[in-house]
């Protein structure tokens, strides 16, 4: 068995590794409960006998941080992300012209969530909850063709979906 052991680097390179570890892995993270262990340090801790060892040597301190940063991401509406959006008007028929224009979209693309959004003075839709720009960037290639002046636009997107 090979036996990875922290004793030699020193506590800030331990607590900024493992801080970003966290960060890394805060939204896999977000099923614990309260006084749970966080599900990477379980994961870490199993041995499957296949695999090597990984002994984690850390202040309580760090494990009571993982779990505030559980306990922030459920508190959280989603994520930075992407959506494409496909519509934007001020004029005095823009809310209708909007709702249009959302019902076309889910007509050709059914799969794909529209969002409405009133920011004054403009009626917007957006689609899509994209992780990343190139899932956007891939989606936008399809829609480009029903809706020719789409453009990818940076959002909190839901994940829950």
């Amino acid at each position: 068995m090979i036996y990875f052991k922290l004793l030699n680097m020193n506590r800030k390179k331990i607590f900024f590794g493992f801080a970003f570890l966290v960060v890394i892995c805060s939204g896999g993270l977000a099923q614990n409960t309260e006084n749970a262990k966080p599900q990477i340090l379980t994961t870490l801790a199993q041995d499957d006998g296949q695999s090597g060892h990984i002994e984690i040597i850390q202040p309580a301190q760090v494990e009571n941080l993982l779990k505030m940063q559980i306990a922030n991401n459920r508190l959280q509406k989603g994520i930075p992300g992407y959506r494409i959006q496909i519509f934007s008007d001020s004029r005095q028929t823009a809310r209708q012209k909007a709702e249009e224009t959302r019902g076309s979209f889910m007509r050709n693309f059914p799969d794909t969530e529209a969002y409405m959004k009133y920011l004054a003075p403009n009626f917007q839709i957006s689609v899509g909850d994209f992780r990343t720009k190139n899932e956007a960037l891939r989606a936008i290639k399809k829609i480009e063709k029903h809706f020719p002046r789409a453009f990818i636009v940076s959002e909190i997107i839901d994940i829950s979906k």
